[in-house]
């Protein structure tokens, strides 16, 4: 089987019971969620230390439950978000003190794994504030739709029109044609949701759907450029190989981890 048949097999299976555990038991989204941003970190520190930046794991999983603990338990009074950015910070300095590493390089293995526990923890811990909203669930669907429409129809528009590069430096094959094909299958796949769904007609009026497929293409697509930026820079191709097809766990929610802050904070500005 090719790339393009392992590709949709193992979308075909995963998209359905993701659509599901969403939908029916948040409790088991929420883990998942975790589990999932665990494993990207993974094959971010992976990668990292293939270069010999000598990350530091064990912190870097504190710190990145510490970043993901305010939106997964009741919090009250100080500690909140604010405490736990500040605690991961103080862990990662205070690493200097009892590690065993030679002092030359500790700063950049200190900076590479804060940066990746930092980058996983702030954007991904958006899936579960999201789920938390009224109505969550169909939230993140719309998401999903708006994300995964974006992948497709650049993949497709560029393999077979693409020929004009958009961002040489960070992805080589990325091109305009694909840009504004992905553009184009947002727009279809919100409309569509939207026609299909009187919740979503109720939250969106066609301006906001044209405005929103806009935000999604863009952040989705500069999501993807980060990651393709932080492969090359570790002389990297796929980020793991977990799924047949797709690469790792970070190829897969690239573009979703810069979506899921903007579709909240679109919702915090402008909901209804």
């Amino acid at each position: 089987m090719g790339s393009l048949g392992k590709r949709l097999l193992v979308s075909a299976i995963a998209i359905p019971l993701l659509l599901a555990i969403t939908y029916y038991t948040p409790g088991l989204f929420k883990l998942l969620v975790v589990l999932g941003l665990g494993l990207a970190l993974w094959e971010y520190l992976g990668m990292a230390d293939g270069r010999r930046l000598q990350t530091l794991r064990v912190e870097a999983f504190v710190v990145l439950a510490l970043l993901l603990l305010p939106w997964l338990l009741p919090t009250t009074g100080a500690w909140d978000w604010r405490g736990a950015w500040v605690a991961g910070l103080m862990l990662l300095t205070l690493s200097f003190l009892w590690s065993s590493r030679p002092l030359k390089g500790m700063i950049v293995s200190v900076s590479v794994t804060f940066f990746g526990a930092a980058y996983f923890g702030a954007f991904g811990g958006y899936f579960l504030r999201l789920r938390e909203m009224p109505e969550g669930a169909l939230l993140l669907f719309w998401l999903f739709a708006a994300t995964w429409a974006y992948d497709t129809g650049g993949y497709f528009a560029g393999k077979f029109w693409g020929k004009h590069h958009f961002a040489p430096l960070a992805s080589p094959k990325k091109s305009v044609e694909g840009c504004v094909g992905g553009f184009l299958f947002v727009l279809g796949a919100l409309f569509l949701l939207r026609g299909l769904s009187a919740f979503y007609q109720g939250l969106f009026s066609p301006v906001e759907v044209l405005f929103q497929a806009a935000l999604f293409s863009f952040f989705g697509q500069v999501g993807d450029l980060v990651e393709s930026l932080v492969k090359r820079s570790l002389s990297a191709k796929d980020s793991g190989t977990l799924l047949p097809g797709h690469g790792g766990i970070f190829d897969r929610i690239d573009s979703l981890l810069f979506n899921a802050p903007v579709l909240f904070y679109y919702l915090a500005f402008f909901g209804n």
